[in-house]
């Protein structure tokens, strides 16, 4: 075996190395848990015996988050007494409504070991499935009273816990409606700008408590788009000073065409791009818009920004029926969303760098050539993504050896075909990420890769490559 300056890095290399047997892993579970702690998320395979092992002992938590994990073991997780375990499996998991309600069933009386209440684990719950409203539609009907209490919270499920044969949740659903039609009004607002001022400031407001914000642009960011606002507010605020402000009233549903217009031609070029894809305008008005796209936020924005404008929440792809509308527009803004449906044809020849990016991002069934265009022209958020797409081509990326971005140099290490003198002279490129890729390509001659697991910034990644043999450095 070769004696090896820096055994750790190298253990964890061992157990990222798809090339691992199953023998090799289950001895470095028993020899150096840590590093293949360490290893295994960045694994996609995990071999069945070493699953079972994972299950049976204290690295369950990895099993748990691992995507690769066999779905009868996730089912097997999510019924471990640790809520901590089962949160963290719920998480990765395609549940059925019957796991939800047996979730929140056994949620409804919490272990002491567990450190947990009842609501922080719901609420935990609730996190880790996307705020899934199934969730709430099962906590609604379910038979524990208790649960049905969490439900209250959803506007929608409010009428039928109404009508609850249980008192406490019949008067929390009653307390719950009253509250959300109730005007807030000047003493409701906290003195100060905080969570619970911006949380006053999108319920249902009274003239009072919006005239007395009037003056404070920061508050009127939230009053704009409220839809108690009333009509006089509405066609005050669209001629306010603030961009900002006007900005946010381009949401509002209740303008009339007139209003959409003047936005539409406003100076500003961030209230026209709002005001863009209001569903009042018609696509002939839409085309007549000065746009900027790089100053919309949000989705609409994600794909050609150089900031991260990742949508929170929900994040389901709109409904097909709206998609197919949206993917006709003329406003680019509109196709973006549309693109976010995996079911609509990939719009390769889009003229907007969004549109394509998202395409490429959301359609399983984009082109090879779309994914790796997309890779190259788009610098911003969800380059990730689109580099680890299951589609992105490998063959001919040796040509990019020369590039002048570091992420596109690492690409040489993912073609079969690259020259290996290439890719060793890239390890010695600037850049550490480039290194590591050439470091774990199995291109490399098996003697330069042994002798980069001395090196100490390459000997993980060295260790990872598929073309080592195992069996000179490690024996299980």
């Amino acid at each position: 075996m070769v004696a090896l300056r820096n055994p750790e890095p190298v253990l964890r290399g061992l157990g990222r190395n798809p090339a691992a047997s199953v023998d090799v892993l289950l001895s470095l579970l028993a020899r150096a848990p840590e590093a293949l702690r360490q290893a295994l998320p960045h694994r996609a395979h995990l071999p069945r015996p070493l699953q079972e092992a994972l299950l049976a002992g204290r690295l369950v938590g990895v099993l748990a988050e691992h995507p690769g994990t066999d779905p009868d073991l996730q089912r097997r997780l999510l019924a471990t007494p640790s809520w901590r375990v089962r949160i963290r499996v719920a998480a990765r998991m395609r549940l059925t409504e019957d796991d939800l309600a047996r979730l929140l069933t056994d949620a409804a009386d919490p272990r002491p070991e567990d450190l947990m209440t009842q609501q922080e684990i719901i609420g935990e719950l609730e996190f880790a499935v996307g705020y899934d409203p199934r969730l709430y539609a099962v906590a609604t009907s379910h038979p524990d009273p208790r649960i049905r209490l969490h439900a209250v919270h959803v506007r929608e499920h409010l009428p039928r816990l109404a009508a609850d044969p249980v008192t406490e949740v019949r008067l929390a659903a009653e307390h719950r409606i009253a509250e959300n039609a109730r005007l807030r009004e000047p003493a409701d607002l906290p003195s100060t700008h905080s969570h619970g001022f911006w949380w006053v400031l999108q319920q249902p407001l009274s003239r009072a408590l919006i005239d007395q914000v009037l003056g404070d642009e920061q508050a009127l960011y939230f009053v704009g788009p409220n839809p108690t606002t009333p009509p006089d507010v509405v066609e005050e605020l669209m001629r306010h000073p603030s961009a900002r402000v006007r900005q946010r009233l381009a949401g509002r549903a209740d303008l009339t065409e007139g209003q959409l217009l003047r936005l539409a031609a406003d100076a500003d070029a961030g209230v026209r791009t709002a005001v863009s894809v209001h569903p009042g305008l018609t696509e002939a008005q839409r085309a007549g818009i000065d746009i900027d796209v790089t100053t919309m936020p949000g989705d609409e924005h994600y794909g050609t920004s150089a900031r991260c404008h990742e949508p929170h929440g929900d994040n389901r792809p709109p409904p097909l029926e709206d998609a197919r509308r949206w993917a006709r527009s003329v406003n680019p803004l509109l196709r973006r969303r549309a693109a976010r449906h995996p079911e609509l044809p990939p719009a390769s020849a889009d003229p907007d760098l969004g549109v394509r990016v998202l395409t490429a991002i959301h359609n399983p069934a984009a082109p090879p050539e779309l994914v790796l265009r997309s890779f190259l022209e788009h610098t911003g958020c969800g380059r990730g993504r689109l580099e680890s797409h299951p589609r992105f081509p490998v063959d001919g990326l040796a040509r990019f050896a020369g590039d002048k971005d570091p992420r596109v140099r690492r690409l040489v290490a993912r073609d079969p075909q690259a020259d290996p003198q290439v890719v060793d002279r890239l390890l010695g490129d600037p850049d550490p990420g480039v290194r590591e890729a050439m470091a774990s390509c199995p291109r490399l001659p098996v003697a330069r890769i042994l002798t980069l697991l001395d090196d100490p910034g390459l000997a993980e990644p060295a260790a990872t490559n598929p073309a080592l043999p195992i069996e000179r450095v490690y024996q299980p």
